[in-house]
């Protein structure tokens, strides 16, 4: 696996996991509709835009963000890899 995607793993589990939270159930290639009420509040949904694991747009809506995003290549494989380990016990 790509050094890069083995550090998100083990740096950033909470940006992994809030994906797999996300799109629990969900068709992996399905985008997902997002509203965040604090715009300037920290966020893994964010994180995972900038590490370029999600792609697409929130936009400024009142104090928070809306937009529609999915998950990029890298994404998909992580939030598989996730599923994967929480199946066998590993998380």
């Amino acid at each position: 696996m790509d050094a890069r995607l083995a550090a998100i793993e083990s740096t950033r589990f909470n940006v992994v996991a809030n994906l797999a939270f996300t799109w629990a159930g969900e068709d992996l290639a399905q985008p997902v509709r997002y509203f965040m009420a604090i715009a300037n509040a920290p966020s893994p949904t964010k994180d995972a835009l900038s590490l370029g694991l999600l792609e697409g747009a929130l936009d400024p809506d009142g104090h928070g963000l809306q937009g529609v995003l999915e998950l990029t290549a890298e994404g998909r494989l992580l939030v598989r890899r996730f599923r994967r380990r929480a199946g066998s016990g590993f998380v």
